[in-house]
């Protein structure tokens, strides 16, 4: 199925920029990503990328949650979830003639879509670009080592903690109870990219209900206290 497009005014592309690696691009070198992009709605369950088939197009997220997974003979791999200020297909840009993951879209996402041509043209022209980009790449590194390093090093308890504080950061929205995770991950869900089972998340979660740390709002999990559950985390 073909994803919904739309010419939205290009406040909506602004917005999009303010929260993503190229936030604090100079003006020319912002506006030079603002001419190329295109701010595209994308309905769930919609596949932004397909492993092994040629890229599609760079997509830096504005809203919205897109899986991204590996897939073997045998099964398939989780590889984490993304949201807004987020970058999907990020190594189409090094010239992977395939894509290495098959990205498909969640909840319905809005983001600003980057020709692939157009953007690598951008890169070998503009430094500032160039720099936004590696640091980009740097950080997604980061971010697979740190998650890897979770599933060697780490016990469940402290994995899914750590899980809990980082996508409230992505997805954390203000509620009376403390910071309610918008983003609707099942037990199941939580399970796979922690590497667990769904009745071993069920039962730390509700020790962490009991204990004070989270509650829940229409099966949303609530952290009550961000830096409580930080202190947690390095207690485990």
């Amino acid at each position: 199925m073909d994803a919904e497009r739309s010419n939205a005014e290009p406040s909506g592309k602004q917005e999009i920029l303010h929260v993503s690696p190229f936030a604090d691009l100079p003006g020319p070198s912002r506006e030079a990503v603002l001419d190329l992009g295109r701010l595209e709605r994308i309905p769930r369950r919609h596949r932004l990328a397909e492993q092994g088939e040629p890229p599609r197009g760079l997509f830096l997220i504005g809203a919205g949650r897109v899986k991204l997974e590996r897939f073997t003979a045998a099964r398939a791999f989780p590889l984490g979830h993304r949201g807004p200020g987020q970058l999907v297909g990020e190594t189409a840009v090094a010239g992977v003639p395939g894509s290495t993951e098959t990205a498909t879209v969640l909840d319905d996402a809005e983001g600003l879509s980057l020709p692939i041509a157009g953007f690598r043209k951008l890169l070998a022209c503009d430094a500032a670009v160039r720099a936004a980009m590696a640091a980009a790449l740097v950080h997604i590194h980061q971010a697979t080592e740190a998650r890897l390093v979770g599933l060697l090093l780490y016990g469940v308890e402290t994995r899914l903690v750590r899980f809990l504080l980082d996508v409230g950061a992505r997805w954390g929205r203000p509620h009376e109870g403390g910071e309610l995770i918008s983003a609707p991950f099942t037990h199941a869900d939580m399970a796979l990219l922690i590497g667990s089972t769904r009745e071993t998340v069920t039962l730390l979660l509700g020790k962490l209900k009991r204990g004070g740390l989270i509650s829940f709002d229409r099966r949303r999990v609530v952290m009550r206290d961000r830096a409580a559950l930080e202190r947690h985390a390095e207690t485990l």
